[in-house]
């Protein structure tokens, strides 16, 4: 499964292509919203549990609709709450591409409808691991940030200059 930084890159770059002027806080906001997820490894929840599933990623979209509710544009409102949503919808992809070394493998990706386990089996992300302890810990996350930096990144820098050409195109 990716590492905080790469759902962060996957945020940002969801952030930059669904809202309508995606500022430095819109996307801060993305950022987190993709890592939030991972949150459940400090509270008493199951990891990769219903905080993974499309059904948490409504509830996002949902929460950014509320808070949003006074004073900004409807549309923009609207764009703005989508991109936490899917922003947020993003770790669930990751994680569904990403190597699961634990047990169950995969992740409760269609919670509310379903609690089953799923996993692509692609491993296009490599497992983070976090037992500091083991002989390689580093090397290992390094080389996983590594690859997980080496795809997205260049996601990010296309939805960064699509944005600024459509940005550059209604002015």
């Amino acid at each position: 499964m990716p590492s905080p930084i790469g759902h962060a890159l996957a945020g940002l770059a969801v952030g930059a292509l669904i809202a309508t002027r995606p500022g430095w806080r819109l996307l801060t906001v993305t950022a987190l919203a993709a890592a939030l997820p991972d949150a459940d490894f400090f509270l008493p929840l199951r990891h990769r549990g219903p905080s993974h599933g499309l059904g948490a990623a409504v509830l996002a979209f949902a929460a950014a609709l509320v808070v949003l509710s006074t004073g900004s544009h409807a549309t923009r409102r609207w764009h703005t709450a989508a991109a936490v949503g899917l922003a947020y919808a993003s770790h669930t992809l990751l994680d569904w591409l990403g190597a699961d070394t634990s047990t169950p493998r995969g992740l409760m990706a269609l919670w509310p409808l379903s609690t089953s386990f799923y996993i692509s089996d692609l491993d296009v992300f490599q497992s983070v691991d976090r037992r500091y302890w083991t002989a390689g810990f580093w090397t290992r996350n390094t080389i996983a940030v590594l690859r997980e930096i080496a795809i997205l990144g260049p996601l990010v820098i296309l939805s960064l200059w699509a944005t600024r050409r459509r940005t550059a195109r209604a002015q």
